[in-house]
C-alpha cells in the first residue's frame, strides 16, 4: 500500500489532469473552428477561382453559409437589376481602374487590357454599398477590383500557373537565378503611377524568386512597412521569369 502523502499526490495530479480535459472539451465546443480561424474576407473569398487564397494578417471567426450567402453575390445569379447596376459601374468606375492601373503597370500584366471585360466577372463580394469587391477571371488569371468608399482601385491579381511554383522546392537542375527581370527605378516609376506615393528605396525590397521556390527567375517585392512584418507592408508583388506580374496585393 501507498504511504498517504504519495497517495494524496497521485489522486491531485488525476483531478488535475482531468480538469484540464475537461476545459479543453470546453473550450472545443466553444470554439469548433478555432484551428480554422481566418480573416472573413480571406475565407469567403479568397479573391481565387482555382489560385491561391489571399490570407488576411487579422483573425477572424469563419462566417456561417447565412452570413457567406449574404456576401457572395455570383455573377451567373445576378437579377436584372443587379446586371443593369454592374454594367453601369463597370463602364463608368471600373474601367476606368482598370485602364489606369494597366498604364501604371505597362507592359508588366500578362494579359490584355481588352481581354477584362463585363463577360468576365464570376461574383461581387460585398455587405452593403460602403465595400466590393469584383472578381474577374481572365484566362486563368484571377483579378480583383475593390469599391471601397467611392473609390475604385485594382488591388489582386493571381496568376496560379506562377504562384504555385513558388509553394515547391527548386529541382536542382539549374542554380538560383540571381539577375531580376525588373529593376528598383522601374518598380518605383510603376508603384508611383499606381498610388501617386514616391517610395524611398530603402522601402522597395526585392529578392530573386529562385532563392526560396520553384519560381526561377523571378522577383519577390515588398513595398513600405516593417520588413517582417507582411500585415504592414503595401504592396506585395511577385514579377515572373517574364517581367509579368504573377501576384499582385495592394493593401488600402
Amino acid at each position: 500500500m501507498l504511504p498517504n502523502s504519495i497517495s494524496m499526490r497521485l489522486k491531485t495530479i488525476c483531478l488535475v489532469i482531468a480538469g484540464l480535459c475537461l476545459i479543453a472539451c470546453v473550450l472545443l465546443i466553444k470554439h469548433p473552428h478555432a484551428k480554422n480561424s481566418e480573416h472573413v474576407i480571406a475565407d469567403f473569398s479568397q479573391k481565387t477561382v482555382g489560385a491561391a487564397p489571399v490570407l488576411s494578417p487579422t483573425g477572424g471567426s469563419r462566417p456561417s453559409n447565412t452570413q457567406q450567402s449574404k456576401i457572395r453575390h455570383r455573377a451567373s445569379e445576378f437579377s436584372a437589376d443587379e446586371k443593369t447596376k454592374f454594367l453601369s459601374d463597370f463602364g463608368l468606375r471600373c474601367k476606368p481602374a482598370i485602364d489606369s492601373w494597366f498604364k501604371a503597370y505597362n507592359g508588366h500584366i500578362p494579359f490584355d487590357l481588352n481581354a477584362v471585360t463585363p463577360e468576365k466577372l464570376v461574383e461581387r463580394i460585398g455587405i452593403n454599398a460602403s465595400f466590393g469587391e469584383y472578381v474577374f477571371v481572365v484566362d486563368g488569371i484571377t483579378l480583383g477590383v475593390r469599391d471601397s468608399k467611392g473609390i475604385v482601385q485594382v488591388d489582386y491579381l493571381n496568376d496560379p500557373i506562377q504562384t504555385q511554383k513558388m509553394a515547391m522546392l527548386p529541382n536542382g537542375a539549374e542554380p538560383p537565378i540571381a539577375e531580376m527581370p525588373v529593376n528598383r527605378p522601374e518598380i518605383t516609376q510603376m508603384v508611383a503611377a499606381d498610388s501617386g506615393t514616391q517610395f524611398p528605396p530603402n522601402e522597395i525590397r526585392m529578392t530573386p524568386s529562385g532563392f526560396s521556390g520553384g519560381l526561377n527567375g523571378g522577383t519577390l517585392v515588398q513595398i513600405g512597412g516593417d520588413p517582417r512584418n507582411g500585415a504592414s507592408w503595401k504592396f506585395d508583388m511577385v514579377f515572373g521569369p517574364d517581367g509579368k506580374l504573377a501576384y499582385y496585393l495592394r493593401v488600402p
